[in-house]
């Protein structure tokens, strides 16, 4: 990988007093699951001591962390009080009077910033998409659609996992700080922590703000190695100690007596919530959907990063304690150590089998396996009517055809071949795939299509006669297919 002034140090496992067999055992473990790994980093005592990739992922190649954006949207709000731009006992609705309907809920009046922060709006449930339908009523505007939705309980007294709360965090920092919330953040963290790659997706004019970042691994191990450290960052105070104490220990609590009616969470989302991370029952994190972390393990002075792709985030949370927790207690062996360096270099996903056969032609889409998001309902890809294969040196072409739809990906045969799917306006960056495919014993063709800055893969097989069979191996949280992934353009 690539070494810059600003990197992170790397040492061994075992000069920091873990055992590499952990790490080892760690892998093994979850290599027996369905989770897909993309890369992990492990960091004691301020350095790296275990990380990689899984190939086609790469050090360089930034990765979409779904709700791991809400720990950014933290740290800006904390520089914001801490600047005095707005404060935690706000009303936030006081912060957006244009916004604000006449017969707004009188427990609004008694919503307060911290509230924003800790998901204790007094909502029983997540509101994202009855703030997306009432936005009409105000041009549009999630955030007027979300105060158009009247809380079931009083503030503060009820958690509720509830992306418009953060959401309304981020538009308070963007409208108090005269820009976006990155512009606010580049000066202030990113560039002092050397992250320069951070780009994130908008929901109007502001980013998300509870999802939608995509950055390096190595950035999500510094901030985690920020917060460790109580916001103090190669001698400079980059966040307000007392707010990274705050905002990473219990604020409200969210066990099954105190969040909204409906079926538990998994255990180490019921350890309390601070501001947008949650406890483990070992230390702290903030998660992202389909396993995207950063633990943090203070009593070990440890930070552990994953990015990936799973839906059974507690079964992985919980391998990861397993294996590395008792692993930090031991000294480790430099032969261990080697074995690990050797195992991680190699790291790399299975390539589709293949028979070494011929396979090409035009076949009509099948379209029956739908995707919803929160945003919009459709196919995996939509418009898509027909799939063109065609046969090259190297492996294959691929290419959408529709109404309004021409798309073509290089797609490789026992290696993964880069290409990239159109941006659909000016001002967005086009969106990164990696793709390979083979020919089953059957004569079926199975192609892997990665969109390789987000955890997706987008299957497509097509037996002989048949049709082109297109679905996510687990659906994107938009539902507007790789288009609505292009990312706006940095610079």
């Amino acid at each position: 990988m690539t070494s810059t002034s600003s990197s992170l140090p790397r040492s061994t496992p075992s000069a920091q007093g873990v055992d590499a067999a952990g790490v080892e055992r760690l892998l093994d473990a979850v290599a027996q699951t369905e989770a897909e790994m993309h890369s992990i980093m492990v960091l004691r005592h301020g350095a790296v001591i275990a990380e990689g990739w899984w190939e086609p992922f790469a050090p360089d190649l930034k990765h979409l962390v779904y709700s791991l954006s809400k720990t950014f949207t933290s740290a800006a709000a904390g520089l914001a009080v801490a600047e005095g731009r707005f404060g935690l006992d706000d009303v936030m609705i006081d912060h957006f009077p244009e916004l604000v309907p006449e017969d707004v809920d009188e427990k609004y009046r008694r919503y307060l910033v911290r509230h924003a922060l800790t998901m204790s709006s007094g909502h029983e449930h997540e509101a994202l998409d009855r703030a997306a339908a009432a936005a009409g009523e105000v041009g549009g505007d999630v955030l007027g659609g979300f105060f158009r939705v009247p809380p079931e309980r009083e503030p503060g007294t009820v958690f509720a996992y509830n992306q418009p709360t953060i959401y309304g965090v981020g538009r308070l920092v963007a409208k108090t700080t005269g820009g976006t919330i990155l512009d606010y953040l580049r000066p202030r963290l990113l560039e002092p922590l050397g992250i320069h790659e951070a780009q994130w997706m908008m929901l109007g004019d502001v980013e998300m703000g509870f999802s939608g970042i995509h950055v390096f691994t190595e950035s999500l191990a510094k901030t985690g190695q920020l917060v460790l450290d109580g916001g103090r960052w190669r001698g400079e105070q980059v966040l307000d100690p007392e707010w990274v104490a705050t905002a990473t220990s219990p604020q409200v609590a969210n066990d099954t007596a105190h969040r909204g009616p409906g079926a538990p969470e998994p255990i180490d989302w019921q350890q309390g919530y601070g501001f947008q991370y949650w406890m483990n029952r070992h230390g702290f994190r903030g998660d992202g959907a389909y396993g995207q972390f950063i633990i943090v393990w203070p009593e070990e002075d440890a930070v552990i990063v994953t990015t990936g792709e799973t839906i059974d985030m507690q079964e992985l949370l919980g391998l990861i304690t397993e294996h590395l927790h008792p692993a930090m207690t031991g000294a480790g062996t430099a032969e261990a150590d080697a074995s690990l360096g050797a195992r991680l270099t190699a790291l790399a996903l299975p390539l589709p089998d293949d028979s070494g056969a011929g396979f090409s032609g035009t076949f009509d889409a099948d379209v029956s396996t739908p995707i919803v998001g929160p945003f919009s309902f459709g196919e995996a890809v939509p418009g898509v009517q027909r799939v063109e294969v065609a046969e090259t040196d190297e492996g294959w072409t691929i290419r959408f055809v529709g109404d309004g739809l021409e798309v073509s990906l290089p797609v490789g045969r026992g290696a993964w071949a880069a290409g990239e799917w159109p941006a659909p306006a000016a001002g967005l960056d086009a969106v990164p795939f990696r793709a390979a495919a083979g020919v089953g014993a059957d004569g079926t063709w199975h192609a892997q299509l990665r969109m390789i800055q987000t955890p997706h893969l987008l299957r497509v097989d097509i037996a002989p006669g048949g049709a082109a069979s297109i679905a996510w191996r687990f659906p994107p949280l938009r539902g507007d297919g790789p288009a609505g992934h292009a990312l706006p353009s940095l610079g």
